[in-house]
């Protein structure tokens, strides 16, 4: 089953990460049914941190995961 990992920076200020995690949330309405896994994960300050999101992903069911980074 396919995933996408969208990664971003991550900050301190959480609105923005956030924001981070409604984009996920916009592109399951537009691309869930060829990614029916997806998840945010960040570099540094917030969590999850890629590789927790990476375990998120493959806890789900994840066999393939498209890592898109958003900087």
């Amino acid at each position: 089953m396919k995933a996408l990992l969208l990664i971003a920076h991550g900050s301190r200020r959480e609105a923005s990460n956030d924001e981070v995690r409604q984009l996920v949330k916009k592109l399951k309405t537009q691309v869930g049914t060829e990614y029916p896994i997806m998840e945010a994960a960040f570099l540094e300050i917030a969590q999850p941190l890629i590789d927790g999101g990476l375990d998120c992903c493959a806890n789900q069911g994840a066999t393939e995961i498209y890592v898109v980074p958003y900087f």
